[in-house]
């Protein structure tokens, strides 16, 4: 592996940051909702998709995008 530039270390941080804040957000839900893993999230979510005419989905691409 070559030796990370400054830049790189930046971008890496920035990114972990980012999912530090996603898993924060996820958790967050996850205590609202009682939930004790992400399986349960999942068994939620997936039939939520399945049934969805693609609105949900695309806002959620746009909003993640």
């Amino acid at each position: 592996m070559e030796k990370m530039d400054k830049r790189q270390v930046l971008e890496l941080a920035e990114g972990l940051r980012l999912i530090e804040e996603g898993v924060e957000k996820i958790q967050g839900a996850m205590r609202e909702l009682n939930a004790k893993s992400i399986k349960d999230i999942a068994e939620q979510l997936l039939p939520i998709f399945k049934e969805d005419d693609d609105s949900l989905s695309d806002s959620i691409i746009k909003h993640i995008g």
